[in-house]
């Protein structure tokens, strides 16, 4: 596990000391970048901001929406934004290659990775796709970890049928059933499917041996070392955002919508999609540790799957993934 040592305390300090005397001290501004266009997962986020969570902590906080993890990854890593919401096996494989990005708190821990199908015809275990037709596009991250699935199940690929559609299109195959099942993350897929008029059974790969952590927010390595202390109030921010999310996700939802009404009309997806997200913030690994704290374990087993899975050529040592040093207790 990685530790840091902020160079700006005395400063910080002394900003609070000025702040207590009752004189005014300008928030410092944080740019956070999505991984992706909005989605229901992000919801925490807004309602950090439109509950002033963050302007609690003294921070004012600008969110961007990314276009993939590995673009925002890189970004993170050049300084573009301090901090940013990605995959963390898409952020393995860049600090493989040299990027100073570390994971700071994690969100998605059990991997929302999962084989979806149909309910009138539910695949239940990795063990019932024999015999099936499964579609999945090569490039993404599902498509790479399946023959680990198959692998830890003792299931027989050459008795599946498997698809490559283009980008995008495996969705569709599902809604004409030209498909039996698709891979996806449950926590997107399966809301967008069921507001298509799809009915959906899903299992997470997580739950037969192959558990990935996920998403979660990653700080560019120079950024934490001389800003820890404005990361550990971003970090306490949305701590309680999360937790309030969870105790009302229409709140968390409708916060969305303060500052991107045009996407009301996506309501109850992004409202399916945080409820399924719920499923996902701790592993056995993380029960009973404060929300976002992370495993060694658990960083482990993601090193490993993505060697087997030829993510990554050679292993990187965990204590480069990640640190719990800004993790609210």
């Amino acid at each position: 596990m990685r530790t840091f040592r902020p160079v700006k305390q005395l400063v910080a300090a002394a900003a609070l000391t000025l702040m207590g005397s009752g004189l005014a001290a300008a928030a410092d501004s944080v740019s956070f970048r999505l991984d992706w266009t909005i989605y229901g997962t992000h919801a925490p986020f807004f309602l950090g901001m439109s509950e002033g969570l963050y302007a609690d902590e003294g921070l004012d906080v600008t969110i961007k929406e990314g276009q993939g993890s590995g673009t925002v990854a890189q970004l993170i890593a050049e300084g573009s934004d301090p901090l940013g919401f990605v995959d963390y096996g898409t952020m393995v494989k860049g600090i493989a290659k040299g990027m100073p990005v570390s994971a700071v708190f994690g969100i998605n821990q059990k991997t929302p990775m999962a084989i979806i199908s149909h309910a009138d015809n539910p695949i239940k275990a990795p063990k019932d796709l024999e015999g099936a037709v499964i579609a999945m596009n090569p490039a993404e991250s599902t498509a790479q970890v399946f023959p680990v699935l198959l692998s830890v199940n003792d299931v027989e690929r050459n008795k599946i049928n498997i698809l490559n559609p283009a980008v995008g299109a495996k969705s569709a195959l599902f809604l004409q059933n030209r498909t039996d099942a698709i891979t996806g993350y449950y926590t997107v897929q399966v809301a967008e499917l069921e507001a298509r008029g799809a009915e959906t059974y899903y299992f997470s790969v997580a739950d037969f041996g192959v558990n990935l952590m996920s998403n979660g927010i990653i700080a560019n390595n120079r950024y934490l070392e001389e800003n820890g202390d404005v990361v550990r109030r971003f970090l306490r921010a949305n701590a309680r955002a999360w937790k309030m999310a969870q105790a009302d996700p229409e709140k968390a939802v409708d916060a969305i919508f303060e500052s991107k009404p045009q996407l009301r009309r996506n309501r109850d997806v992004y409202l399916r999609q945080l409820k399924l997200t719920f499923e996902t913030l701790e592993t056995p690994s993380t029960k009973g540790e404060p929300l976002g704290w992370m495993s060694q374990q658990d960083w482990k087993t993601t090193v490993d799957l993505l060697v087997e899975s030829g993510g990554i050529a050679e292993p990187v040592p965990v204590d480069r993934l990640y640190t719990n040093e800004y993790v609210p207790r």
